[in-house]
């Protein structure tokens, strides 16, 4: 994990601010999910906070992990939780908190999101699944940060990002915070 997430630092720069760390928030994220979260994805988080780079790929996190936030950022029913069931053609994994759900950890505006597969019992071993604006569903190795060292690095972007993607250049700007 510390390569791939010193290797993004070198490519992305210092955060703008520090102080994001705070290992209570991952916590109470762990705790409202009732599985583990991957060890980078937090520690990518607590590094550089919610933010997207270069607008197209927003990450958020919880920022004062109240029950309201961790609900909104993670529904535990409504919402996609039973898509799954309804029309398996469209929807073909399940969703959290039904067992091995995938777990959103990010979305673009064109409606492409990415989740977290959790069927492996260690979390850094989770692949990433992405499902594009058009509906189309991608599954790719993980972990977490060895997928964005992707993005940003190519040459084994994923092709269903397309030649319009981030490349080598990429910045990530923080979400400012009250």
């Amino acid at each position: 994990m510390a390569g791939t997430l010193d290797r993004l630092k070198e490519l992305l720069g210092e955060p703008n601010s520090w102080g994001w760390a705070r290992p209570r928030l991952g916590e109470a994220a762990e705790e409202h999910l009732d599985i583990r979260l991957p060890a980078d994805y937090k520690a990518f988080l607590d590094l550089y906070g919610p933010g997207a780079f270069d607008g197209f790929l927003w990450m958020d996190r919880p920022v004062d992990g109240t029950a309201h936030e961790l609900e909104r950022l993670w529904p535990r029913s409504g919402g996609k939780c039973d898509l799954h069931l309804t029309d398996p053609g469209r929807y073909p994994f399940p969703f959290h908190p039904r067992p091995g759900g995938l777990i959103e950890w990010s979305g673009e505006e064109d409606g492409t999101v990415y989740y977290f597969l959790p069927e492996e019992p260690e979390p850094a071993d989770w692949r990433v699944v992405v499902e594009t604006g058009e509906g189309e569903w991608h599954e790719v190795p993980g972990p977490f940060t060895e997928f964005l060292l992707g993005i940003v690095e190519g040459p084994h972007r994923p092709a269903f990002l397309g030649r319009y993607r981030p490349g080598p250049d990429i910045r990530y700007h923080q979400t400012p915070t009250l």
